[in-house]
């Protein structure tokens, strides 16, 4: 999968869970909205292997 970060590209061989994306990368599941291949996916849904990964982080202005 290819991931996109905060304008960075990080390419990983395996098949992860949301949750372990984020908990991989050390990152806030709380703070962070994971789009695969254009779609929101929640904590347990499963990312193959040639996804395409862009992590948004949440910020509020309250």
């Amino acid at each position: 999968m290819i991931v996109l970060y905060q304008g960075k590209t990080i390419e990983l061989e395996k098949s992860l869970t949301v949750k372990q994306l984020l908990n991989e990368l050390r990152l806030n599941p709380l703070e962070h909205l994971v789009q695969v291949d254009g779609k929101l996916y929640t904590e347990d849904r499963l990312i193959k292997v040639g996804s395409r990964v862009v992590i948004h982080r949440v910020t509020s202005a309250g």
